[in-house]
């Protein structure tokens, strides 16, 4: 057989396997010349498609045209059009880039690396995916781990012995990151294998797709939450409170008990073998009826799938069902346009896809009119599943539904586990004939397949796709638990209700010996001894000691950017009823409004963002650094003042970097809004200590440097304390 021949029965098989949804269609764009493996793609408000090539371009398209924007870059894994600051953001493999037209002439003219603070070996594998954005404009990524190299774990055995072929050999690979800004880099959260999906959702929550192999049972739907681990292992020794040799030393049991499970598993053949990035149809309906479901694409299958979620005690799981099949390559990033048409770029490099081509792009669209008949989404009950359906069924027809679990461990996949056929029973159709119920037994970290076969709809027209597959981490409790209080603003990107109480606590690492925290006095600051402050209930004695008084403590002088350094030392106490956040409460209120907590966390529990040296209800600190009660302690703090705008809105929020007993906890952060609620415009204002419930708290060595040039002495700041393996996070 010649090579036209077997090309022409390979796209005839595509043209046969295709399943369209009615009222929709598939459009093929022609590709610049050279664009041989399309990895990403964005539109900008004006309509301009670009996208990144493989081969380290980037292409816009205005109107049929394309123009080369950007090149010699290193395989760049997605991209992002910023508006606000009119550039492009590409994910290389070493490096998160900044693209700037600075002369507007349609060229790239600027290349400038905002964070390369993640590690590339140069083995294969390590990708870069990314970025997405939160509503802050603050930009994420994800990092692959390598496909070989020393360090892999196999299930608690020694290297080679069996199990276990993705290998950390550089740093954060397997994490999770986000960037505030130029030479920002925070790692977020670990456990990741080959996460090649990415994407945020219009509530700014953080969703990673990753691929089946060794420590991953089945491709995956991951909802990320800032501190959490995912399952594989080779990531954690980049944590404070782990090495190689701890992970090494554990086993399979060992690590389930700290790993966050998927929200949803992406069932391989049936619906993905090589998941990518998922998008929201915010499209009002343009898309059809699926507004605010996920779509995502399968780089083997050729296809688009829909998922979502919902929340069971806290925590998403949810379902999944094919969309559309037969594309001509391998969809790995999809967007949105204003038309509401969804757009894919295409891959076959490396991994065949059933579509054939080696690349693509292509659009799908709905004709505004057409309803597919297809099965809209599924809920669990507390006896089974409620499932919904585009139109009016016709005959009832009692589901299929089966059940079965995975294996975790270092193995590549899983076969399915337990795998049973369950009776249906109590059937029960809405008056619109459009939503299902019915009870199954449940059980627990199950997956369930949900098949309508031979249903049709009142005019007997047969289901897109008659399987629906939902994962079921939790059952319903018998009363659902409220969740978390926010209090005026969101925790973009983190996923975490404010005080939650199951948000992972620090790490706990040895602080740095008093004698190296103890820092001199620049000519420059003011010392906020007694004439400073102005409640008069809070006294300085001889020692220069001010413990805690009676209600809140103000400077005298209002402050905006500013240097900060305090001490600080809670009363020792053995009364059990002390404890949590009754064990020597106090805060640092920054601009009176923002507070850095301050409370006993040595051997003393307490949620996350509470935790000594938080900035409280929003972010924990990056470890636990704390003394004993009794010892003294020290933080050192630089910000940078909220800017706001004529009109009162927030341009940039505060900005925050503090060490905790020489250990960096925060490394330029951004604060939320105030403690009680959202910003509102304001100028300089005092420094405050607060007064609280608790025992006792004292403070010294209070001074402050104001107008500091936070942008300028960052560096600097970050090297004010000896390196140790937790003050480098």
């Amino acid at each position: 057989m010649n090579i036209l021949s077997a090309l022409l029965i390979l796209f005839s098989f595509s043209i046969l396997s295709a399943q369209i949804p009615d009222g929709y269609k598939i459009q093929s764009i022609s590709l610049p010349r050279g664009s041989v493996s399309v990895l990403g793609l964005c539109h900008k408000p004006d309509g301009t498609l670009a996208i990144c090539t493989w081969e380290g371009e980037v292409w816009e398209r205005k109107g049929e045209v394309w123009t080369k924007f950007a090149e010699n870059l290193m395989e760049p894994n997605g991209i992002y059009f910023d508006e606000k600051e009119d550039a492009y953001y590409v994910g290389q493999k070493p490096e998160l880039t900044k693209l700037i037209d600075l002369d507007k002439d349609g060229v790239c003219d600027r290349y400038e690396c905002i964070t390369d603070a993640f590690g590339i070996s140069g083995e294969y594998h390590e990708y870069h995916f990314g970025p997405v954005v939160d509503s802050l404009g603050r930009k994420y990524a994800s990092l692959n781990l390598a496909a070989r190299g020393e360090f892999t774990v196999p299930d608690g055995k020694p290297f080679g012995k069996g199990g276990g072929n993705m290998s950390y050999n550089a740093p954060w690979r397997g994490w999770v990151y986000r960037s505030d800004r130029k030479g920002h880099f925070q790692p977020l959260a670990s456990g990741f294998r080959s996460p090649c999906g990415i994407g945020m959702s219009p509530n700014d929550e953080l969703f990673i797709t990753d691929n089946q192999g060794d420590w991953v049972a089945d491709c995956a739907l991951y909802h990320v939450r800032e501190g959490n681990f995912y399952g594989h292992p080779a990531s954690l020794p980049a944590r404070p409170d782990f090495t190689k040799d701890k992970v090494l030393s554990m086993k399979a049991e060992d690590f389930e008990k700290i790993r966050t499970p998927p929200a949803v598993w992406l069932v391989r053949e049936e619906i993905a073998n090589s998941p990518g990035s998922p998008t929201w149809d915010t499209t009002n309906g343009k898309f059809g009826p699926f507004k605010g479901q996920m779509f995502i694409g399968d780089q083997r299958q050729s296809n688009y799938f829909r998922s979502g979620v919902e929340k069971i005690n806290g925590e998403y799981q949810g379902w999944c069902i094919d969309f559309l099949r037969g594309l001509e390559s391998g969809p790995v990033k999809m967007s949105f346009d204003t038309q509401g048409r969804l757009w894919s770029a295409q891959v076959g490099r490396g991994w065949f896809s059933k579509g054939g081509k080696r690349t693509a792009i292509q659009y799908v669209e709905w004709d505004n009119k057409t309803t597919p008949f297809a099965i809209h989404s599924a809920s669990l009950t507390k006896t089974g599943f409620s499932v919904r359906f585009t139109e009016k069924i016709g005959k009832k027809m009692t589901p299929k539904v089966s059940s079965w679990g995975y294996h975790y461990y270092s193995t590549y996949g899983s076969p399915p586990v337990d795998q049973q056929e369950l009776k249906v029973s109590n059937y029960q159709l809405s008056k619109d004939r459009k939503t299902v119920t019915f009870d199954v037994p449940l059980n627990e970290k199950k997956i369930y397949a949900i098949t309508f076969t031979e249903q049709k709809n009142t005019e007997a027209k047969l289901l897109d796709f008659d399987t629906i597959y939902y994962t079921l981490n939790q059952l319903r409790p018998v009363r659902e638990t409220k969740p978390g209080r926010n209090v005026g603003w969101s925790l973009a990107g983190s996923s975490w209700n404010r005080n939650d109480k199951s948000r992972p606590v620090p790490p706990i690492v040895p602080p740095l010996p008093v004698k190296k925290c103890i820092l001199p006095i620049p000519k420059s600051a003011t010392v906020l001894n007694a004439s400073q402050w102005t409640n008069p209930n809070w006294v300085f004695d001889k020692k220069g000691v001010m413990p805690r008084g009676k209600g809140n403590n103000s400077t005298v002088k209002a402050y905006g950017d500013a240097r900060i350094h305090l001490e600080f030392r809670f009363d020792p106490s053995d009364n059990p009823d002390w404890k949590g956040q009754l064990y020597g409460n106090s805060g640092i209120f920054l601009m009176s409004g923002y507070e850095i907590q301050v409370v006993n966390s040595f051997q003393n529990p307490t949620f996350a963002d509470g935790t000594c040296g938080s900035i409280y209800g929003q972010h924990p600190p990056h470890v636990n650094a704390s003394r004993k009660p009794g010892e003294w302690q020290s933080y050192d703090i630089i910000m940078k003042a909220p800017v706001f705008s004529t009109d009162g809105t927030v341009e940039e929020p505060l900005r925050v970097t503090a060490f905790h007993n020489g250990i960096l906890i925060h490394d330029d952060a951004w604060v939320y809004g105030e403690v009680g609620g959202p910003y509102k415009n304001h100028g300089k204002r005092p420094l405050m200590i607060q007064d609280h419930k608790g025992t006792g708290v004292s403070f010294r060595n209070l001074w402050i440097v104001e107008n500091f040039p936070y942008d300028l002495n960052l560096p600097a700041f970050r090297n004010t304390f000896p390196k140790s393996s937790a003050s480098s996070i």
